[in-house]
């Protein structure tokens, strides 16, 4: 008798994590990459500054610059997430009354620890970036009022900060929906596929056994 073969089976394939290459700023892609989030970028705050600025609900307006830092800090990781974070606030610092640098200050902060957090549970699926872009949109809110409060600035920390942390970050997580494209678009990334797609190979694996 011939000893029976066991039934080698395809190994398991983990659903990935959103692709953050480490060299994403770096080498030949740097000028193109830096030019699309340019783009990106000026397309969010000239929403901003004109269409959202008579367009709110409940008085609110959504934070088209924060959604583009918390974004990068999804998109790009924590280190590069947050050099395009930071930039992104310093260019919004320059249209707000309050002191210069606050912004790309609380944007750097948020999109690194977002970044942090999220390295290796972040699998760029619509819910889970809506739920993210929701939070990091409350986080960035909530600190830039803090900060601000910290370094002088009166009027930030008020009655109507709930209401316009939960408004913007609501509205922010709805337009994540059109902005993570683009973001992907800007970074040159393909979104990562499902976790479906990725067990089918397994699931056919068992079935011929």
């Amino acid at each position: 008798m011939t000893a029976r073969r066991p039934a080698v089976t395809a190994p398991v394939s983990m659903p990935p994590t959103v692709l953050r290459s480490r060299r994403l700023l770096a080498g030949s892609r740097m000028t193109l990459i830096g030019l699309r989030l340019i783009v990106v970028y000026l397309l969010a705050l000239l929403l901003q500054l004109t269409f959202f600025s008579e367009v709110r609900v409940a008085e609110v307006a959504p934070e088209l610059p924060a959604l583009v830092a918390v974004l990068a800090g999804l998109f790009a990781g924590a280190r590069h997430g947050s050099v395009i974070a930071f930039w992104a606030g310093l260019l919004w610092d320059v249209y707000l009354s309050t002191p210069l640098g606050l912004a790309a200050a609380t944007f750097a902060l948020v999109a690194y620890a977002l970044g942090a957090v999220t390295e290796d549970l972040f699998h760029d699926t619509r819910i889970q970036t809506a739920v993210l872009v929701f939070i990091g949109t409350a986080a960035t809110v909530a600190a830039y009022a803090l900060l601000g409060t910290v370094v002088g600035q009166r009027g930030l920390i008020e009655d109507r900060l709930l209401r316009v942390v939960l408004v913007a970050s609501a509205l922010n997580a709805v337009l994540s929906l059109a902005a993570a494209p683009a973001m992907r678009w800007a970074l040159g990334m393909r979104r990562a596929k499902s976790e479906r797609k990725w067990r089918k190979p397994a699931e056919a694996a068992r079935r011929g056994r």
